[in-house]
């Protein structure tokens, strides 16, 4: 039997809730897989809306578990989507909070890193002395021992979101963790990739689950749905009162959840992983605040408000 239903479509609400539910917010907080643009696909209407919440003196920030691509190349994604006055560090993401992370709690360096180039380099470019393990495009099982080998001491190795990452990164990661005051740093929790509109793939989190698994180790994950990103996005962007952000998101088990744990407002769109009948089947307490068909449906309400 289906939960009862807690979040309302916000071209549902009358206008003068409408006007009430902008009116409780200063800050927005969006997904960007699943809400602005698929992986390799865009989605119609996400800059204009974007937009039409910046012409409403809304903060628009972006929180995005993805790290493959280089601050550059999101740039250069939100302009071809018409957002006007995009900055690179209105973006949040895996490398970015592993970065503040390590500078935070000065975690002993180099580290190693699963994550992809983009990634890493990011993190370098940060000050923080990342090595890596290239392999050869073929390795037999009795090199296996040599090949990862781990070269130096460690302060922490880092696991992300990585289509390249292979058998003998992961081998090495688990003997530099051998290492008891190495620690285990870690995006990568999402479970579905939302690559287009009709091709959703495997993510991260089972290979996350392995190594945490095979070396006893607890993972810090700086990534949604975790609080600790909660408390990073907190401090890198001055957030004083949760309630006066609302977070857009496409996955109930991360973006709706990351929500609920750090107190934030939250409204789930149709667009990426989460359909509006799984929604519906999950309990009042797993549900969104708010809920619409994409996030251009802002477009449609602020008509609405306006009188037009």
């Amino acid at each position: 039997m289906a939960a009862a239903q807690k979040a309302r479509h916000i071209l549902k609400l009358s206008t003068q809730e409408q006007k009430a539910f902008v009116d409780s917010f200063d800050v927005v907080m969006c997904d960007c897989d699943g809400v602005m643009w698929m992986i390799t696909t865009p989605l119609p209407g996400t800059g204009d809306a974007v937009n039409s919440l910046k012409a409403d003196g809304k903060q628009v920030l972006f929180v995005t578990n993805n790290s493959m691509r280089s601050d550059e190349e999101y740039v250069n994604k939100f302009t071809d989507i018409g957002v006007k006055d995009f900055q690179k560090d209105d973006l949040i993401q895996p490398a970015k909070s592993m970065l503040y992370y390590l500078k935070k709690y000065n975690i002993k360096q180099p580290v190693f890193s699963l994550c992809s180039d983009p990634a890493n380099e990011i993190i370098r470019n940060g000050g923080i002395e990342v090595i890596t393990l290239d392999t050869p495009p073929k390795i037999a099982v009795d090199k296996l021992p040599e090949v990862t080998q781990p070269k130096r001491n460690v302060g922490a190795v880092l696991y992300d979101i990585n289509i390249n990452l292979n058998y003998a990164q992961i081998c090495a990661a688990t003997r530099y963790l051998q290492d008891k005051d190495c620690v285990f740093i870690t995006g990568g929790t999402d479970w579905l990739l939302p690559v287009t509109a009709d091709l959703i793939v495997p993510g991260f989190c089972d290979t996350l689950e392995t190594i945490k698994r095979f070396t006893h180790k607890d993972a810090i994950i700086v990534s949604k749905p975790a609080a600790l990103l909660g408390d990073i996005v907190k401090d890198v962007y001055n957030l004083k009162d949760p309630k006066r952000c609302l977070f857009v998101g496409d996955s109930l088990t991360l973006d709706i959840r990351f929500s609920l744990n750090v107190g934030f407002q939250s409204l789930l769109v149709l667009t990426g992983t989460t359909t509006k009948q799984e929604m519906l089947d999950a309990s009042i307490d797993r549900q969104p605040d708010y809920y619409a068909d994409g996030i251009a449906d802002f477009i449609k309400l602020y008509e609405n408000i306006n009188g037009a």
